[in-house]
């Protein structure tokens, strides 16, 4: 599944996750979205889980 998520966000470009941000409501969702834009601009997967406390 992460797979998936990750060459999703190939498709998008970081502008376009910014929008979605601005619009977005709730904790997951934004999380999700942040940790999306931060990956996009070079932080690895291992580093986003060690952020989030997740494997």
């Amino acid at each position: 599944m992460l797979q998936q998520t990750v060459d999703h966000l190939d498709r998008i470009s970081v502008e376009e996750l910014q929008d979605a941000l601005d619009n977005v409501g709730g904790k997951k969702p934004t999380q999700r979205l942040l940790a999306a834009i931060v990956y996009k601009n070079g932080i690895t997967q291992t580093e986003l889980s060690e952020w989030y406390g997740v494997q």
